[in-house]
């Protein structure tokens, strides 16, 4: 599946010619003429890259970045920079941000792939051996969350409790997701998968509820390092958290 990438800039015609390097690679490339339309894309569509220019009317390339990370789809987003400045201020917003770099305008095609490619090896490199182990019983909702996510981790899938702790016996993994129901079925087997840990770190877990159930979360001792995810979870939707965590951040319960 080709990378996603969305091309921002008030410029028609750096628009085009950058939209026409990137397709030319081989990437799915979208375009939008305003930080604003950019938002509404973010909000809509699933993405792998963001290219930004910073200098837009009405709003910024720094102002639209800040609206972005406020999106469920925006938070975890990559984004280069475009600028016709190379002051010292610039390249501090810049890195403030948590930018993966900027690029001079005009736009030259070596280097924007270039930075491109950099930032994909990067983040391929940060995933590399990250194994997700998820429990449901629903056979259907195992193949749909390791066919999508499959492009991102390891994906392990299996149909119960026992056979999770079976398998966990003598294998590590990085992440579960577990239907509470399930874990439910067995007091022993919910603590086993709650409480885990890899290298010293709390194995972090995605519940997967039909609920939210705080007095549940309460009896177990969930920490802010636990997500609880309420069904029906869309594959897009288990991502988010699972990119989260790996990122270092803490995670929250989601509808």
């Amino acid at each position: 599946m080709a990378k996603r990438i969305l091309v921002v800039d008030d410029d028609m015609m750096c628009l085009k010619t950058v939209q026409k390097y990137l397709t030319e690679e081989g990437f799915d490339v979208l375009g939008a003429l305003s930080g604003m339309q950019a938002i509404h894309i973010v909000e809509e569509a699933k993405l792998d890259l963001l290219l930004l220019d910073i200098e837009m009317p009405g709003l910024s390339g720094f102002a639209a970045i800040e609206q972005i990370r406020a999106l469920q789809n925006g938070k975890h987003l990559p984004v280069i920079f475009f600028t016709g400045r190379k002051d010292r201020d610039t390249v501090k917003c810049c890195a403030a941000i948590g930018a993966e770099g900027y690029i001079m305008k005009p736009v030259e095609k070596k280097i924007l792939m270039e930075r491109v490619e950099e930032v994909f090896s990067r983040l391929a490199g940060a995933q590399e051996e990250k194994t997700v182990l998820i429990v449901d019983s629903s056979v259907d909702f195992l193949k749909e969350m390791k066919l999508f996510l499959n492009e991102y981790y390891k994906v392990i899938v299996i149909s119960s409790g026992k056979s999770a702790i079976d398998y966990l016996s003598s294998h590590t993994v990085d992440a579960i997701a577990v239907d509470m129901a399930i874990a439910l079925q067995d007091e022993e087997t919910t603590k086993e998968m709650l409480y885990l840990e890899k290298e010293g770190n709390k194995i972090p877990v995605i519940l997967l509820e039909e609920e939210d159930d705080l007095e549940l979360k309460e009896s177990y001792k969930m920490t802010s390092t636990d997500v609880c995810l309420i069904k029906p979870v869309k594959a897009e939707v288990l991502l988010q958290p699972l990119q989260h965590q790996f990122s270092g951040g803490e995670c929250s319960c989601m509808n």
